[in-house]
């Protein structure tokens, strides 16, 4: 396999996206980042593709500061992760860590470890989930709607949080860019009790047939209610009936109660993922 930098984003989904939509779900972080690259948003990223005689075998990128993300649906070689991360490397001496397939992503982590020298330490084992029908919303008092310039303070600070719960540095500054981005865009989402804001969850990395929800977060003078579970069931409810053909998301493969919750939804695990940082 040969691996290539690409410097053209639209590029670099011509060739490469047909590829991806074949597992659509699995590769969803890498499409909906990669959309929103297209669509203008600047990154400061480096990507790219490998391929071989018989078209392209995986696709990478990395947005600025982030891990590098792997694409899923190909096996590699020991040699060929080797490879990668060399070129990586010349571009991105200090990269923070790798995101992908467990196999894939164990292989580049072993690999830049050979090359840097660094530590390699397993951030997060992953589940990824896909649902295409809404099986059980739950029956907690309440209704969902889009948040609004009024809730930025409490979910901003709420996000704060998750990223605490979650081990993801989710500092003052990039919450407020974050919460103040999904409002915006109308894709974030609160369960409300008498006016009172006791769930929140938000959806993005839109692909061609799916999307993502993602933020899941109850504070915890809130939970044990199932207001996570009507508010993720409605919002998956809502973005099917607007034309996705389904939704996924991610979980802690570690932490058994989100995890039941959501297959209690309809959420079916379709493939594993981990994140591992390079210290």
């Amino acid at each position: 396999m040969r691996f290539i930098q690409d410097h053209n984003v639209h590029q670099l989904l011509a060739k490469a996206e047909s590829f991806l939509l074949e597992r659509e779900a699995e590769n969803n972080l890498l499409l909906g980042l990669l959309g929103r690259m297209a669509e203008g948003e600047d990154m400061g990223s480096i990507f790219g593709r490998g391929e071989d005689q018989d078209g392209i075998r995986t696709v990478f990128l990395v947005t600025k500061g982030n891990r590098i993300i792997l694409s899923d649906g190909t096996d590699w070689t020991d040699e060929e992760a080797v490879q990668l991360a060399e070129l990586v490397q010349s571009f991105i001496p200090d990269l923070p860590g790798v995101i992908g397939p467990v196999k894939q992503a164990n292989q580049f982590a072993q690999a830049w470890q050979q090359k840097s020298g660094k530590l390699i330490k397993v951030h997060m084992n992953q589940f990824i989930y896909q649902l295409d029908k809404v099986e059980d919303a739950g029956a907690a008092r309440g209704v969902i709607r889009a948040a609004a310039n009024d809730d930025f303070s409490l979910l901003r600070d709420w996000l704060i949080r998750f990223g605490k719960v979650t081990g993801e540095n989710m500092t003052e500054e990039r919450a407020a860019a974050v919460i103040g981005r999904l409002i915006e865009q109308k894709r974030m989402y609160v369960w409300s009790v008498d006016d009172i804001i006791v769930s929140m969850a938000g959806c993005s990395r839109e692909s061609r047939n799916g999307i993502v929800i993602n933020a899941v977060f109850t504070p915890e003078e809130q939970q044990r209610k199932g207001y996570a579970q009507a508010l993720v069931a409605a919002l998956s409810s809502k973005l099917l009936d607007e034309g996705k053909q389904f939704c996924c998301l991610f979980t802690n493969a570690n932490d058994p109660g989100p995890n039941k919750l959501y297959q209690k939804i309809g959420y079916q695990r379709i493939a594993d993922s981990c994140a591992i940082d390079f210290q």
